[in-house]
């Protein structure tokens, strides 16, 4: 299974790591690196609980689009 993790960084230079396909897994921390390995840990207790459970998970394909970006002044 491919699932996709997005990082960006807050203006206070935290880092934000979430996962597209499992909007709940997130994580806030000072290293982009250990904001990517959280959200991996909570990925993979979210599938086993749903494992544990029988209730297999099945990503739905992202949605692609495009916007503009707003003219700056």
């Amino acid at each position: 299974m491919k699932l996709h993790i997005s990082t960006f960084q807050m203006p206070d230079g935290m880092y934000v790591a979430t996962c597209a396909e499992i909007p709940m897994c997130r994580a806030l921390r000072q290293n982009k690196g250990h904001a990517v390995q959280e959200v991996k840990q909570q990925i993979r207790r979210f599938l086993a609980e749903r494992q544990a459970e029988h209730r297999p998970f099945q990503p739905e394909p992202l949605m692609e689009f495009e916007v503009e970006m707003p003219n700056e002044p």
